[in-house]
C-alpha cells in the first residue's frame, strides 16, 4: 500500500444488544446454519465410512472399457507359477532378501489396534454384503477375520507409502462364496488409475490356488500369475514395489515380476486385508451355496512392512 492510500473503515457498530426482534432473527439464522453444517458432516461421514479397498467406495463404478468388459471384473492371470518343492520352506522373503524392517503388527494383544488399522464399515466388493468390525478379533497371537452369511470384514493400514515391501503370514478356511484378499490400495482412492496390487487373492472355495494380480491404467489393465497349492495352510505372502519393478513372493520364492514402467503404481499405497462375498465378477468369487460353512475365516499371524 502506498503512503497516500487510505483504508476505508466501516462505521463502528451500535453499542448495546440489538432489539428483541433482531435477536430472534439472529438466533433463527444461527440455528439454521448449525443444522445445515450438521447435515453436511453426517453426509460426509456416511459417504466415507468403510470406503474403499476394492469396491466399498460410494463413488460410481467405472464405465465399461472398450469392447464391453466391466473394468471391475477381475481377469484370471495368464501366467502360472509353481513353488519348487525342493526349495519350499516357511522362509520369509524379508529374511532371504535382508529387507530393513520399518514397522509391524504381531497381533499379540486382545483386539485389533485401531491406532494402526482403519476398520471397514461399508459394502463388500460388488455390494453383495456388508463389512462389520465385530467380525474382526485377535486371540492366541493371530487376527481372525470371520465371514458369515452376507457379513464380512476388512481392515486397512492407516499409513501409506510410495515404494516398499510388505509381507503377511496368513491362512484361509475353505468355503464357497468368500474371497480372501491381501493387497495394496492407493491412498488417493483413485482406482484404477492409482493402481492395485493383490499379492494374495484366493477367490475359490477349495483354496487350491492363489493369484498375484497387478492392476494398472485407467482401463484397469491386469497382469499377474496363478500359483497352485494348499492355501488352508500357513504361507508367507510378500510384495516388493520399487521405482522400476513390482515383484511377488510366496514363502520367500519369487513368483511374479513386472518391470514394465506402465504397470508401476504412480502414488503412495497402503496395505489392506479383507474377505469379499460372492457372487462377484464372471465366476471370480462364486455365490454362497449349501456347502458353505456357517463361518469362514481368514487368519493372519503377523504383518511386517519394510523399506526398499
Amino acid at each position: 500500500m502506498s503512503d497516500t492510500q487510505q483504508l476505508a473503515l466501516p462505521d463502528p457498530p451500535p453499542s448495546g444488544p440489538p432489539p428483541a426482534d433482531r435477536r430472534r432473527l439472529v438466533l433463527i439464522v444461527v440455528a439454521i446454519t448449525a443444522a445445515a453444517a450438521l447435515v453436511a458432516v453426517l453426509i460426509a461421514v456416511v459417504g466415507s465410512g468403510g470406503e474403499g479397498r476394492r469396491g466399498g467406495s460410494q463413488t460410481p463404478a467405472p464405465a465399461p472399457a472398450e469392447g464391453g468388459r466391466d473394468t471391475n471384473d477381475p481377469i484370471r492371470p495368464q501366467g502360472l507359477s509353481t513353488l519348487d518343492p525342493s526349495a519350499r520352506s516357511d522362509s520369509e522373503a524379508a529374511i532371504r532378501g535382508n529387507w530393513p524392517l520399518l514397522t509391524h503388527d504381531e497381533f499379540d494383544g486382545t483386539a485389533v489396534n485401531t491406532g494402526t488399522w482403519d476398520l471397514y464399515t461399508g459394502e463388500t466388493t460388488g455390494g453383495v454384503g456388508k463389512h462389520d468390525p465385530d467380525n474382526l478379533s485377535v486371540t492366541d497371537g493371530t487376527m481372525k477375520l470371520t465371514s458369515h452369511g452376507y457379513s464380512s470384514a476388512g481392515m486397512a493400514w492407516s499409513d501409506g507409502q510410495k515404494y516398499g515391501r510388505w509381507e503377511v503370514r496368513a491362512r484361509t478356511q475353505r468355503g464357497n462364496g468368500y474371497g480372501a484378499v491381501i493387497l495394496l490400495w492407493p491412498d488417493a482412492e483413485d482406482w484404477p488409475e492409482g493402481g492395485e496390487i493383490n499379492f494374495m487373492e484366493i477367490p475359490k472355495g477349495q483354496r487350491s490356488e492363489t493369484h498375484f494380480v497387478l492392476h494398472y491404467g485407467e482401463d484397469n489393465s491386469q497382469v499377474g500369475t496363478t500359483v497352485p497349492g494348499e492355501f488352508t495352510q500357513w504361507h508367507n505372502y510378500a510384495v516388493e514395489w520399487a521405482p522400476d519393478h513390482v515383484a511377488g513372493f510366496i514363502d520367500g520364492q519369487e513368483i511374479f515380476r513386472s518391470s514394465d514402467p506402465k504397470t508401476i503404481p504412480p502414488r503412495p499405497m497402503h496395505l489392506a486385508i479383507q474377505q469379499d462375498i460372492g457372487p462377484y465378477g464372471k465366476d471370480w468369487i462364486p455365490p454362497l451355496d449349501n456347502t458353505t460353512p456357517d463361518r469362514v475365516q481368514l487368519e493372519v499371524d503377523w504383518v511386517r512392512i519394510y523399506g526398499v
